[in-house]
């Protein structure tokens, strides 16, 4: 399992991964990103996409008001839900924007 440190480390690098990406691929300027230190929200006209750490489960949670709520854990290689979806996919899926999994 993944010790703290490294869990904070990588968790700031996925959410900074992640906001970049949809600035960076949103060719028509329709979704807002904003990154608050350990919580990014991705606003849409889906609706708010809120993606936080969650320290003490070693988790990354996911509220997408496309497909619902998810919890993230580090299998050893990616984030995955416990129903064995990925983080990269479901954001891609749910904002339309190709999220590659840089891990």
């Amino acid at each position: 399992m993944i010790n703290d440190k490294d869990f904070a480390k990588e968790v700031t690098r996925i959410i900074n991964l992640i906001a970049k990406t949809i600035e960076d691929n949103d060719i028509t300027g329709n979704i807002d990103v904003d990154v608050n230190g350990d919580i990014l929200n991705i606003t849409t006209q889906s609706g708010i996409f809120v993606l936080n750490k969650q320290a003490s489960v070693k988790e990354i949670w996911l509220s997408s008001p496309v497909s619902g709520p998810y919890h993230f854990l580090h299998d050893g290689k990616s984030w995955k839900s416990k129903s064995g979806k990925e983080l990269f996919s479901v954001l891609s899926k749910d904002l339309d924007i190709q999220i590659k999994d840089l891990l």
